[in-house]
């Protein structure tokens, strides 16, 4: 024979809500007070004016490189020891601005050949040196 007892009814634990609500809006308004926006901006840049202004002209030089014997300036023919002279007086004749020079080269020509060239150029004072290349497409 076994005993029984009564069993006691405990009441269940309730958690209030309503304390937590009000602590979860505090912190939301504190997190928005404390919080700043920041707006980002761009920098200010100081660009630099330009105090003298020449015109250049948009036709370069054309120098064709064939040949240690064959380089063509303009339309006068010449080779390489001969390119400095005449590069000198289309210089002077031709063009009063050291312009810009494209330099059209074949392409079995020698390294060591079209660097001689572009020294040359760059002792003579021209400081835009373009290569032209064949595009395929």
């Amino acid at each position: 024979m076994s005993i029984k007892f009564a069993r006691r009814n405990k009441p269940k634990a309730l958690v209030d809500m309503v304390p937590m609500i009000d602590i979860v809006f505090q912190l939301i308004i504190f997190f928005m007070v404390a919080t700043t926006v920041k707006t980002i901006t761009g920098m200010e840049l100081d660009m630099p004016k330009a105090e003298n202004l020449t015109n250049i002209s948009s036709v370069p030089l054309k120098i064709v490189v064939l040949s240690r014997n064959n380089i063509t300036i303009g339309d006068k023919k010449t080779d390489i020891a001969g390119f400095r002279n005449i590069l000198q007086t289309e210089l002077k004749t031709n063009y009063s601005l050291k312009k810009s020079v494209i330099i059209y080269g074949d392409k079995s020509i020698e390294y060591q050949l079209l660097i001689d060239v572009m020294d040359v150029l760059r002792v003579e004072g021209y400081e835009s040196i373009d290569l032209a290349i064949n595009k395929k497409f």
